[in-house]
């Protein structure tokens, strides 16, 4: 929930600038989480929420807020860092920035509070390109559903049991209709601070009232929901950050300990500021693409005989024509004498 500090709010008008956008900012290949490893909310369409970001918070589309803190866990930048992006409309309900500035694509249709003016305040700018990051991080988590796991997953007990074999990277495959009816997580046999892929299928992933993910580090943990366009939770804590670049999560009375990176985003969850240090496996560099070139035709030589050749052919038909008129006369000076 929104949490209250004895603080100075300040009312900053649309108009003012107080950070300067230089270019705007294309993520590189994902490596970790990207981009969006800087950000405790990383919503590329609209976001409807209450509660509270411990960290940053990025918005491609529109942003609706509500009693809604952001960035209160982070040291006070007095201008320098930017603490919310918005790519379109920001509504701002009650709440307020801390430490930082927010920078807006669209309209402000709401008064911004910050607790660091008249140093911080709301200037307009579009400096994260979202469809790029979009590209790269669905990139990677489709890269991280392909892995193989090498791990056992079962259920029983009402349970997910997560049996890991490796002390730098374990990788399970959870089915999303049994995540969906299950209560709670026993995970063995991994180092604490080994990274842990938690690849969840399905379309659709309804979760309710459990968490908890002991034997393992909590910066180290990605949910990944490979295929699912629709994510609820209700009570429910992420022990982790959690990568649902399809899906619409609608995430209510829970919490997240670490990063979320979502389609889209509403609800009331809490978003504490757990950044991300697991180490994931490297994306392969692209192919380049292979051309097909067809054999080149050879050319069509019409061979000129040499002058030598053609000297002898015309020599030798001068003898025949010689030699046969030779034996002609022959022939008839026999008769006449005969």
């Amino acid at each position: 929930m929104f949490k209250r500090f004895k603080t100075t709010f300040a009312l900053v008008p649309l108009s003012l600038a107080a950070v300067a956008i230089t270019g705007l900012i294309k993520p590189a290949m994902a490596v970790n989480l990207g981009i969006a490893q800087n950000y405790n909310v990383f919503v590329f369409g609209d976001m409807n929420q209450s509660s509270d970001s411990e960290g940053r918070v990025a918005v491609g589309g529109n942003a609706t807020l509500t009693n809604f803190g952001i960035a209160d866990r982070l040291s006070n930048s007095n201008g320098t860092d930017t603490r919310l992006v918005v790519g379109g409309n920001l509504t701002y309900n009650n709440g307020q920035v801390f430490g930082g500035n927010a920078v807006v694509g669209g309209t402000v249709n709401t008064p911004v509070y910050f607790n660091c003016s008249p140093n911080c305040g709301v200037s307009s700018g579009k400096p994260i390109d979202f469809n790029a990051a979009r590209s790269e991080l669905t990139n990677l988590s489709n890269y991280l559903g392909g892995l193989v796991s090498t791990n056992t997953t079962e259920y029983k007990w009402g349970g997910i049991y997560l049996q890991g074999s490796n002390s730098d990277l374990n990788v399970f495959t959870i089915d999303g209709s049994k995540f969906s009816s299950s209560s709670y997580f026993n995970l063995q046999g991994v180092g604490s601070n080994s990274t842990v892929v938690l690849n969840i299928l399905g379309n659709s992933v309804d979760i309710k009232g459990f968490g908890d993910l002991t034997g393992v580090n909590k910066e180290n943990v990605l949910f990944n929901f490979v295929d699912a366009t629709q994510v609820t939770t209700t009570g429910f804590s992420f022990q982790g950050s959690v990568l649902a670049t399809k899906a619409n999560v609608n995430f209510s009375n829970g919490n997240v300990e670490g990063t979320l990176v979502a389609s889209s985003l509403s609800g009331s969850g809490e978003f504490h500021n757990v950044p991300f240090t697991g180490i994931l496996p490297n994306l392969p560099d692209p192919e380049p693409p292979h051309y097909w070139n067809p054999p080149a035709e050879e050319p069509v030589v019409n061979k000129v005989p040499e002058p030598g050749n053609t000297l002898g052919l015309l020599i030798l038909g001068t003898l025949f024509i010689f030699l046969r008129r030779s034996q002609i006369f022959s022939k008839l000076a026999s008769m006449v004498n005969y």
